[in-house]
């Protein structure tokens, strides 16, 4: 592995991370306060994006297999960066969208952000070609770790971007979009000047005569990988639904009458609890409970503990109420996300283990697209607790799921079948588990 190229990588990946992250926090606030959004409308801007990622980057990966890895990681980059200036002059833009006829039913501002969150998720696929990126520089010895530490750059970047949102929305609600075009101009400096190109001519065209990779319907024709994509996605509609919704239930359940701008502050300092949470979690819980009570249990007790997340939350009225369900959904999250991971690579040989987990993340996005709508009508009919108290029956739901996973007998790494999985290797979980 070459350590300066991946520790260049590893910076890009991270600080485009920490951009993307540092606008989520106040987002939805952002566009009801300023624009008039109502819930569903504020909460479909985050799925505007996911919708057009899940849309854009198979395609983004094939060009890069193409015309090479670092052209595509530029194209996108600068994607990212005009779609941050659209936000910033969202206004000036939506004027002009008016007077040509295409505000659509809705403010002139509303439509340039979601013309703007549209161009980001369409030119969002970098992470999956900076993946790319890791896997030409190493060998098939240091591969997993050249993957882990990409996915330990998007986990830490997820973590300061919240925090430098709360630091930043005490200035206003427009700081963190200045903060986010700054940090992708500086990660589109970065790779231009420090990323050289890995996939040459003659690698493009070797590619070209590997054999097709196995269908999909093959890969999901074992009941026990389509029961792990079921629980993922279910999983997944819970996680997605809560960080689309956050700053708005914050402001409506746990901050009231405050200013938009304390409450969007106060909601990026519990969203970066959170990821201390998952960080610690995975650090030093994770492996020993797989070691001692194996992957399917693991997931079970999970998703108990994200119902307990959901009740909380559905019953917090302050800051000091909702530490419990804070506490509570990192634990779940932290231990279940990457149990279902791991028990998913569990039905794959070298050339498919990364089509399956494809298809786990694909799972994963097609719940980020539906939850921020679920979540919106459901604030807008229900209330900011109805997400939560629905929430606890998916995760009622996605445990039964683990409960019935657990009582299937699962292959070995090497195929053979076995009735538990405790002999697992934890060690690999934090590698593998990408955000």
């Amino acid at each position: 592995m070459n350590k300066e190229r991946i520790a260049t990588v590893f910076l890009i990946v991270l600080t485009n991370t920490i951009g993307a992250t540092v606008i989520l926090p106040m987002l939805p606030l952002y566009v009801e306060k300023q624009f008039g959004a109502s819930p569903l409308q504020a909460t479909l801007v985050i799925a505007a994006f996911y919708a057009a990622q899940i849309l854009a980057a198979p395609w983004l990966g094939k060009l890069s297999d193409r015309f090479g890895r670092r052209p595509i990681l530029i194209l996108s980059q600068v994607g990212t960066l005009v779609a941050y200036l659209m936000f910033f002059f969202a206004p000036q833009l939506g004027a002009g969208l008016e007077r040509v006829g295409l505000a659509l039913g809705m403010s002139g501002g509303l439509g340039a952000i979601y013309l703007a969150r549209i161009l980001d998720g369409l030119t969002g696929g970098n992470v999956s070609v900076a993946e790319a990126y890791a896997s030409d520089i190493s060998d098939a010895k240091s591969r997993t770790q050249a993957l882990g530490l990409i996915g330990g750059a998007i986990g830490v970047g997820h973590i300061l971007g919240p925090a430098l949102a709360a630091i930043l929305s005490g200035i206003s609600l427009l700081a963190p979009i200045v903060g986010a075009a700054v940090m992708s101009a500086v990660t589109l400096l970065l790779t231009i000047v420090l990323l050289e190109e890995t996939l040459t001519p003659e690698k493009r065209t070797a590619a070209k005569s590997t054999p097709a990779a196995p269908s999909i319907r093959h890969l999901i024709s074992r009941r026990p990988v389509a029961l792990i994509l079921a629980t993922a996605f279910v999983i997944g509609l819970y996680m997605a639904a809560v960080m689309a919704s956050f700053a708005l239930y914050a402001e409506r359940a746990l901050f009231p009458n405050q200013p938009p701008e304390v409450v969007a502050q106060n909601a990026g300092v519990m969203i970066v609890v959170m990821g201390l949470g998952v960080a610690v979690s995975q650090m030093l819980l994770v492996g020993p409970l797989v070691k001692r009570l194996g992957e399917q249990v693991v997931v079970i007790l999970g998703g108990g503990l994200l119902i307990v997340s959901a009740i909380g939350f559905g019953s917090a009225t302050s800051a000091t109420t909702a530490a419990l369900p804070i506490l509570a959904y990192a634990l779940g999250y932290s231990i279940s996300w990457p149990s279902l991971q791991s028990l998913m690579t569990r039905f794959g040989s070298k050339e498919t283990v990364g089509r399956l987990l494809g298809l786990f993340q694909s799972a994963f996005s097609l719940a980020l697209i539906l939850a921020p709508i679920a979540a919106g009508l459901l604030i807008e009919q229900m209330g900011p607790r109805a997400v939560f108290y629905n929430g606890a029956w998916l995760m009622g739901f996605a445990t039964l799921l683990a409960v019935v996973l657990a009582h299937m007998d699962l292959p070995n790494r090497d195929g053979t079948p076995i009735a538990h999985v405790a002999e697992a290797e934890p060690q690999n979980f934090l590698k593998r588990f990408h955000h």
